[in-house]
């Protein structure tokens, strides 16, 4: 148990290192070289295949590349190119190369997606089912650990010696994957009847589209999720705004917004999960949405005041503690929404559309700020994240009617372990 745990952590190590690479750590490193604010958020389209990888999922179910079997081959080869496309980015730069570091991104990200689905089909397989929380609990520590380290210990290897160092040496981390992969048994079973690969698309969304006021659950993640796209350590925009609208030293910001901020959403995730256990959904959905926008009020006076690391370090604590009380929340109302026969589409399908506010606040947070200022920028974030206040209203009575009810006890079972699934 001990040796299938580690190798479990040691996955979602695997699974968040290049999260962040291709994230926020990327756009620091444009911000830095001195890249425009637009083709700095423009870098959080890179993201979009963690949105619609859904997909291909089906090809990780039907086939395997190597003999190893579908779950440690997919990894395998995956992990294997990322480790090369980083070592591979390290030779570019944003000054001359920054379409080829684009297009390398976006190969990068839809190698980083394939292996989540990977890793989270092998973890959900591989371990027994009373060992499944432990497991998807150390999971999402070594997801967070990376983030921690490719979002915070790269910019201070940048920082004092080069990006190029960062990342040849973040590409060369991939190896504890590999060696996790090969040190695992494969735990899939071969499909007897493949079906039609259409088939295992449309009947999800066929199920959905019955349901009455869909459009309105779809439209309240959406806006839910912007309280938090223009602020969190993973927004599209937050580094321009750090690096180039205050002034802040790539140092700073990896010891404050990724050290401080990846802390304080873990501490925000365990808060909203004694909370629920005492309150209903809805009224922690609305609590926490208002905590998510009032804390972008913290942006706005950073904007305002400048370079000051007090204010800094108080909007990054706060905005982040409260993304993760509304990030565990929104588990637990998909946790309801899913139908048990499409539970990895359908949840996919919900984490995609709430990934897509953060894929496309840096666009929209450049273009505000060439009319605006950041000031404004951020007192338009205040705004859009009140957005999923109607939309909560209107379903509240199916979030609180009987069809979607489960007990409590079973909600918060899951609702940790698929955390880490937000972005």
């Amino acid at each position: 148990m001990n040796k299938r745990l580690l190798i479990i952590f040691i996955l979602g190590f695997s699974s968040g290192l290049p999260f962040a690479l291709i994230g926020s750590t990327l756009q620091a490193w444009f911000a830095s070289s001195g890249m425009s604010v637009l083709s700095t958020g423009a870098l959080s389209l890179l993201s979009l295949p963690y949105v619609y990888r859904i997909f291909w999922a089906p090809l990780l179910d039907r086939y395997s590349l190597l003999p190893l079997g579908k779950r440690r081959s997919w990894m395998l080869v995956m992990q294997v190119l990322l480790l090369l496309g980083f070592n591979a980015m390290a030779w570019l730069s944003p000054t001359y190369s920054p379409q080829g570091m684009f297009i390398v991104g976006f190969i990068l990200a839809c190698f980083s997606a394939t292996q989540d689905m990977a890793i989270d089909a092998h973890r959900t397989e591989y371990l027994s089912i009373k060992e499944h929380a432990i497991g998807a609990s150390l999971a999402v520590f070594g997801y967070r650990l990376a983030l921690l380290v490719a979002g915070g210990i790269a910019l201070i290897i940048a920082q004092h010696v080069s990006w190029a160092a960062a990342y040849r040496l973040m590409g060369f981390l991939m190896l504890f994957g590999v060696i996790a992969t090969l040190c695992s048994r494969e735990p899939s079973i071969p499909m007897e009847e493949k079906g039609s690969f259409s088939l295992s698309l449309v009947k999800p969304i066929q199920e959905l589209r019955s349901r009455p006021g869909i459009v309105m659950f779809l439209c309240f993640m959406f806006f839910y999720k912007l309280g938090e796209a223009f602020t969190t350590t993973t927004s599209g925009i937050v580094m321009p705004f750090l690096i180039q609208g205050l002034g802040f030293s790539l140092e700073a910001i990896a010891y404050i917004n990724k050290m401080m901020g990846v802390s304080s959403v873990l501490l925000g995730g365990l808060a909203a999960g004694i909370i629920l256990m005492r309150c209903s959904l809805y009224k922690s959905l609305f609590v926490f949405g208002l905590l998510q926008a009032l804390t972008n009020v913290f942006f706005i006076i950073l904007a305002i005041t400048g370079k000051n690391l007090f204010v800094f370090a108080v909007a990054v604590v706060c905005d982040n503690f409260a993304a993760g009380m509304g990030s565990t929340a929104l588990v637990a109302l998909y946790m309801r929404l899913v139908d048990k026969r499409y539970t990895a589409t359908q949840f996919s399908l919900f984490v995609g559309i709430s990934t897509l506010p953060r894929i496309l606040s840096g666009p929209i947070a450049a273009m505000l700020q060439s009319w605006f200022g950041w000031v404004g920028v951020y007192e338009c974030a205040f705004l859009l994240a009140l957005g999923f206040i109607p939309f909560l209203v209107k379903i509240r009575q199916q979030i609180n009617s009987d069809k979607h009810q489960v007990s409590r006890n079973e909600t918060m079972q899951g609702v940790m372990s698929d955390v880490n699934s937000l972005p």
